[in-house]
């Protein structure tokens, strides 16, 4: 069976990685002779990293050229999986989902087999926004979300397509690291984004970028700093540092370094800010944590998966629903908590029961996970016989 994966940003983020990892060995694993192409921009490391072929331009490629190029593959498919995490929300820009709807519709035009494949719904205010998700969504015979919420606000808008909620895909990867006494931490800015716009802000060329630090994001930074000491001073532990996005417009890594520059004892933090980790060595890295502090989803994700106990400081809902899905939510907090002085305190007193319930949370995220990999099977077996018979 020849599967196409119109994936998302796999080229530069190590979360959307993850997903396209956990998606291969998913269809591997129902069927395992499939011939499965995907898309990137770096396509010999990629085939390398992954196991798979790839068509050598990125996911969001606007070049027509390489358009024909995937419909011409499309076409050749049995199925298209349009796999990836949050592409469909309007709080950094609406323009994107046009461009998904009108991508989509093209795809459907030589191949009617897509199925969406394991992605949310993230936070959507414009009605025009919605009928661009539900454009998009109704390209597709199945589409398969992560959360029962995604499955909720589609049915809401009314789309047509068959809708069913499961889980994240980047749960079904291999895993095997020993785990050490580091913490990890994965962090990300947060503060840049302009919600509800037309356009990404780098494409706003009229509006100034500036290096300025809001209050709110100088007291977010104090407070990391103030509790990486805690960990490093008080409890002797060394911090890894997992960038996750590696684009020069979020700068996990330049985010990451201007906290550990800060710390009273720099040489106990290391940044993997390197972007030559495979996705299987990345995980080895969060494997090997005792416990892991994560605001980018994929982050929590992987060390979930590695059975480290984790703390989830969400900027969005996907982060909340993940914790809830695997049975911590009492570890879960929304990331505006550390814009308050003095917060790093309850991050303290979160830290120290978590320590305390260690065995606990490992056996709840085993059965969780468990469960989401069992049902992740099911839902894409389901869908490629309604798809393919």
């Amino acid at each position: 069976m020849k599967v196409l994966i119109l994936n998302s940003d796999s080229p530069n983020n190590r979360g959307d990685r993850a997903i396209l990892q956990g998606l291969v060995e998913l269809v591997r694993d129902i069927e395992p002779n499939a011939d499965i192409t995907s898309l990137s921009q770096f396509a010999n490391r990629d085939r390398e990293w992954f196991g798979i072929d790839f068509l050598p331009f990125s996911p969001y490629s606007t070049s027509p050229i390489d358009y024909f190029k995937l419909l011409s593959a499309a076409r050749k498919a049995d199925v298209v999986l349009w796999g990836g995490g949050e592409l469909l929300k309007d709080y950094t820009n609406k323009l994107s989902l046009f461009y998904w709807a009108l991508k989509l519709w093209g795809v459907k035009l030589v191949n009617r087999k897509i199925i969406g494949s394991f992605q949310g719904i993230g936070p959507t205010k414009a009605s025009i926004s919605k009928w661009a998700i539900k454009t998009a969504v109704n390209q597709c015979k199945v589409f398969l979300v992560r959360d029962r919420e995604s499955k909720e606000k589609l049915t809401t808008w009314g789309t047509t397509s068959n809708v069913v909620a499961s889980f994240d895909p980047a749960v079904y990867t291999s895993f095997n690291a020993e785990a050490g006494e580091s913490v990890g931490i994965g962090l990300r800015r947060w503060f840049h984004y302009r919600p509800s716009g037309w356009l990404p802000a780098k494409y706003r060329f009229w509006q100034k970028a500036t290096a300025e630090i809001s209050a709110n994001e100088q007291t977010y930074i104090d407070e990391m700093v103030s509790y990486a000491n805690w960990l490093i001073d008080e409890k002797g532990l060394h911090i890894k540092f997992i960038p996750m996005h590696m684009s020069k417009s979020e700068d996990d890594a330049g985010f990451a370094e201007q906290i550990r520059s800060r710390l009273n004892n720099p040489g106990a933090a290391e940044i993997f800010g390197s972007d030559d980790l495979s996705p299987t060595q990345l995980l080895e890295q969060i494997g090997s944590c005792k416990i892991f502090i994560a605001s980018r989803l994929h982050s929590a994700i992987l060390a979930t998966l590695a059975r480290v106990p984790s703390i989830c400081l969400y900027y969005v809902d996907k982060g909340r629903l993940f914790f809830e899905q695997a049975g911590q939510s009492r570890f879960a907090r929304p990331i505006e908590v550390m814009t308050t002085k003095g917060s790093h305190r309850e991050l303290i007193d979160l830290t120290e029961q978590l320590l305390s319930e260690t065995e606990a949370v490992k056996q709840e995220q085993s059965q969780a996970l468990e469960k989401m990999k069992r049902q992740l099977r099911d839902d894409l077996a389901q869908a490629f016989e309604a798809v393919l018979r």
